[in-house]
């Protein structure tokens, strides 16, 4: 009785393991097909005050697009576990960066001067 259990078990406990999510990275300025020049923050509607405000409630990633647009350079780390997006800040000469976890899709840190 015990073997028919524990044969069960084991039977139904081997499985495939779930397909990995794949990591789909946001275009840049330069290869995006349509630019998104017109954000909140292109216009300049946003304070220093209220992008860090912003980005501290951990956005999605498609929320950082709609509001800072497309980077200027996008890197995975080795891990595969962040996405980095970076934005040139021409007046301060300097890069700010939005830290995207690669699982949830969603700010995970950021730098922003």
């Amino acid at each position: 009785m015990y073997i028919h259990i524990l044969l069960i078990g084991f039977f139904f406990s081997c499985a495939a393991p779930p397909q990995p999510k794949p990591i789909i990275m946001p275009p840049t300025k330069t290869s995006a097909l349509q630019p998104n020049e017109e954000t909140v923050y292109t216009l300049g509607y946003m304070s220093a005050y209220e992008i860090w405000e912003f980005l501290k409630e951990n956005p999605s990633e498609s929320e950082v697009l709609d509001t800072f647009g497309f980077p200027d350079s996008v890197w995975l780390d080795d891990n595969e576990s962040t996405k980095f997006l970076y934005y040139y800040i021409s007046e301060m000469q300097d890069y700010n960066t939005i830290e995207i976890s690669a699982r949830s899709d969603s700010v995970s840190g950021f730098e922003w001067d």
